[in-house]
This record gives C-alpha cells, sequence and structure tokens, in this order.
C-alpha cells in the first residue's frame, strides 16, 4: 500500500512534526535514507538530517522528504524515526491485506469495520433496505449520538434519523472515483461529523452505504484511508463465492482482455475501482514459470495481488498451464530520459518481485488507457508463444501476414513511430521524415542529405540524436525492416 504524507505525518506525531504538505494523493511506495549520489525517486520518502539535505546548515534535526513536501521533527534521532516510518509502512500494509481480503470472511462488512477501529471512530454499515448490518461493536447505546441510539434498539435508522442526516451541511465530496462525501449534523450532540461511503457493485449499483460519525473535522489522513475503505467494499459486492469469480476488477479484466464489455460503462467502473487514470499508459503481460505444468498458481497470484494493488492479476483463461495475466500501469518518462525504445519507466518493485518468485514475463507493447486491452493480450500471448520477452520480436509478422485485421497491424507498429511524431509536435524538429528518408535511400548519408537539402554533417548529428532518444539500433537488418513496413503502414491507415 502507498501512503501519503498525511498518514506519514500522523504517524509520527509524538516527535511534534512541523511540515509543508502540497500532495493529497496516496504516492509514497517506500523510505529510503538521503544520499546525494543517488536521484530521487518520487515514488519513495527520503529521511536525512537537515545538513544532509542542505549542506551549510549545522543543524542535525530530522527531516522527511517527498517530491515537494517536507516534515521536519523535533529531534535528532534518526534511526528511531526511520523505524517508526517502517512501522507505518508494515501497519497499513496488513491493515489493507485485510480490508481487501474482506469478502471471503462469513460477515464481510464487519470485518472491515473491526480493521477501522484504531483508525475511525464509530462506523456502521446499512444495506440498501436502510439495516444495519455491521457497527463498530466497542460504543454501546448512549455513547454516541441518537442516530446510533436508533439501530441498537431496532436494528436500522428511524424516519426521525433519516431526516436529521438530510438537514445536515454537506461540507465537501472526495474525489469523484471513491464518491465519499463528508457532512456536517448540526442537530447531533457529541458526534457532529460524518463521512458516507457508497458500496456499488460492477453494474455501479448502490448496494450499500458505510458511514463513518467524528467528534472532530476528519482529518487528510482519514479521507486518504477512506479510499481503501471504499475499494474494499466494492470488492465486497461485486464478489460471487459461489463462481469463484475473484474481485469485480479480474471479473471486468477477463473480459476485456477477451474483448467483451467494451464499453463506458464497463471503463468508467474499472477506472474507478481500481484507481487508474483514462491517460494511464499500461502492458498486458503473462507471467510463466517453467514448472506450470498443470499447476495453479493461486498463492502466488494472491501475494502479488497484495503487494501490488495497483496492478490487476487473474488467471490465464486460453492456457491450463496456471499462468497468471497482468495489466500493469507504467511511467511515462521525457525523451530526454527514456532510454529505451518504448519511453517508459516499468515497475523495479515488481521486476524484483517476479525474479524472487521464479516468473518470466511476455509484455505487449504499452498503450494509454483499457481500450485495447484485447490487442494487447494477443501481443503478450505471441510473446509467449514465441518464447520472448518482448512483443517487439514478433510484431513484424503480425503486420505482414495478410489475416492480420487493421486495429491489430496498426497497434503493432514501431513504438518509436509515434513517439517521433509526438518529439517533433513537441520540439518543431523534423525527425520523423528523416528517419523515413533515410531508410529509403538505403542509409546512403549522401543521397539523404541531398534530398533533404541539409549538409551531411547536419544529418548525421540529428540521426545521432534519433538513435539515442528513441533507442534505435539501424545497424540492425529486423529493425531496419520493422521501421520501413511500419512507414508503410502508418502512411497507407491516414495517421
Amino acid at each position: 500500500m502507498k501512503l501519503s504524507m498525511d498518514i506519514i505525518e500522523q504517524w509520527i506525531r509524538k516527535y511534534e512534526p512541523v511540515s509543508t504538505i502540497v500532495s493529497d494523493e496516496l504516492t509514497i511506495a517506500g523510505i529510503r535514507l538521503f544520499s546525494y549520489e543517488k536521484t530521487p525517486d518520487p515514488d519513495y520518502l527520503y529521511i536525512g538530517r537537515t545538513g544532509d539535505f542542505f549542506q551549510r546548515s549545522q543543524d542535525k534535526e530530522v527531516l522527511l522528504v517527498h517530491r515537494k513536501d517536507v516534515i521536519s521533527l523535533r529531534t535528532e534521532e534518526l534511526e528511531d524515526v526511520f523505524d517508526m516510518v517502517m512501522d507505518a509502512f508494515v501497519y497499513y500494509q496488513k491493515w489493507e491485506q485485510t480490508m481487501l481480503a474482506a469478502f471471503q470472511q462469513e460477515n464481510p462488512e464487519q470485518v472491515i469495520i473491526d480493521a477501522c477501529r484504531d483508525i475511525f471512530g464509530p462506523v456502521f454499515f446499512t444495506d440498501t433496505s436502510l439495516q444495519v448490518t455491521a457497527f463498530s461493536r466497542q460504543y454501546p447505546k448512549g455513547s454516541v449520538n441518537r442516530n446510533w441510539d436508533d439501530f441498537w434498539d431496532i436494528g436500522t435508522l428511524s424516519v426521525d434519523s433519516l431526516v436529521q442526516m438530510q438537514k445536515g451541511k454537506y461540507m465537501e465530496m472526495l474525489p469523484q472515483k471513491w464518491d465519499c462525501e463528508i457532512f456536517y449534523e448540526e442537530y447531533t450532540d457529541s458526534y457532529p461529523w460524518s463521512m458516507m461511503i457508497s458500496q456499488e457493485n460492477s453494474e455501479h449499483q448502490l448496494t450499500g452505504q458505510l458511514t463513518i460519525v467524528s467528534q472532530e473535522k476528519f482529518r487528510k489522513y482519514q479521507k486518504h484511508l477512506a479510499q481503501i475503505l471504499k475499494k474494499a467494499l466494492c470488492l465486497v459486492a461485486g464478489h460471487d463465492s459461489g463462481k469463484q469469480q475473484g474481485t469485480v476488477v479480474q471479473s471486468l479484466f477477463r473480459d476485456f482482455l477477451q474483448g467483451r464489455h467494451l464499453d463506458e460503462n464497463g471503463f468508467r467502473t474499472f477506472y474507478q475501482m481500481q484507481g487508474w487514470e483514462p491517460s494511464q499508459p499500461g502492458v498486458v503481460a503473462i507471467l510463466e514459470k517453467d514448472d506450470a505444468g498443470g499447476r495453479n498458481y493461486g498463492y502466488q497470484m494472491w501475494a502479488l495481488c497484495s503487494y501490488f494493488p495497483e496492478i490487476v492479476f487473474c488467471q490465464d483463461g486460453e492456457s491450463g498451464n496456471g499462468n497468471i495475466v497482468c495489466g500493469v500501469p507504467i511511467k511515462q518518462r521525457r525523451f530526454e530520459e527514456s532510454g529505451n525504445r518504448y519511453g517508459i519507466e516499468f515497475p523495479e518493485r515488481f521486476s524484483d518481485m517476479l525474479k524472487r518468485l521464479g516468473f518470466r514475463m511476455h509484455c505487449s507493447y504499452p498503450f494509454a488507457g483499457i481500450r485495447n486491452m484485447s490487442i494487447q493480450y494477443k501481443q503478450a500471448r505471441k510473446a509467449l508463444e514465441k518464447g520472448v520477452k518482448d512483443y517487439y520480436n514478433c510484431a513484424l509478422e503480425d503486420m505482414t501476414a495478410l489475416y492480420r485485421d487493421s486495429l491489430l497491424r496498426r497497434l503493432a507498429i514501431h513504438p518509436a513511430l509515434d513517439r517521433l511524431r509526438e518529439y517533433d509536435s513537441l520540439k518543431s524538429t523534423d525527425f520523423y521524415h528523416i528517419l523515413r528518408v533515410y531508410l529509403q535511400c538505403e542509409r546512403d548519408r549522401v543521397l539523404t542529405a541531398k534530398r533533404l537539402f541539409v549538409h551531411k554533417n547536419t544529418l548525421v548529428y540529428r540521426l545521432k540524436r534519433i538513435v539515442e532518444i528513441f533507442d534505435l539500433n539501424l545497424d540492425n537488418a529486423y529493425e531496419r525492416e520493422y521501421l520501413t513496413v511500419s512507414f508503410l503502414v502508418m502512411e497507407n491507415s491516414g495517421n
């Protein structure tokens, strides 16, 4: 589970933190000691003394830095603070695992509420008939407010309670993908603040409502943790224990791989529940092990789901060898820093975990959003069949096969070409045209320079930049043929 700076600040409040926090996102994947020798990773929290971050400073107080956020502590005990923050990651990792695995229990909503007793105040869950089916047991009748006393007496919310809640002043709505409302009930006594979190199934229908009440205004770290609550509730709503379909997101993911439910409702539900953005680039990968014959790697998939909730996993339905299919969100990087032909950065932690578990990965090309997942799945299967890690080594075959449809052929073009055109648009260069003419002239630099009306040295410099930025090997025959065919496909498809 990723944490936010507000969660970290709350966890170490005994050190009287002084903070400057501008981010409201769950973006911290881990903690590292600060070092000038390393390029800071935006996914990590860095800890050090003031003098480590500011060389001219003689202060030894501890600083915690994540992107533009800073927490200063009135202590010099660096190791103690480091250990305490590590404890936060362990605690919330276990908490999230309990929440996301609650659907396997007999009364999952009660399991979710019990797991939140040290994070939130009184909590109760009502189904669509307003029957209270789960609540915080540590708050007896008379300890909260009149609404709380109602469901202790009659097991539901009374009409008076509903009217009172409707008269409450709605203060804010958390990000739309989580649909959490916070309001203030001016008629209540000691617990006037409430947060309502909707439970929805895969059809985006309301199936229940979780309500958290508080004696004071909700803090930022509680709002951040409400996102995990929402996800856990939706997993419960979409779980079908009889068919063992897994989570709602996994069911949608399977459908997308098979080309089913490719509509706006399905896409919207996936984005809301998984937390991806429509512009988020991702790949489809098939995970394979040498000893996969007939085995089902359920435990390994459970472990992967627990450690990487941002990634969606399911069993490979096209093969009976226990392979795992996953949708992996990835980062785009600036052209000058890409270091690969795709201009992406693959999650390092995920790659390391696969090595530890003994999996090989067969990857598709990266595309933004989830609309092309069925094509990406075909690409990953092609790489699996050929025994290669990357679809790149199979793409030329798909592009030249007569039976391939136009969309599959278009999505098989060399990944550098779209990036070349984007780069030209941003930088006002003409790299796309230069490379096209260079290949048409069969790498004859004199002839290419003549056709482009540029000096030979200028051409050499620009070709060098193209090769470096887009990680091309123009001395490789497969690369040249692949690029040439890709140019033809792009031109014939009108792109």
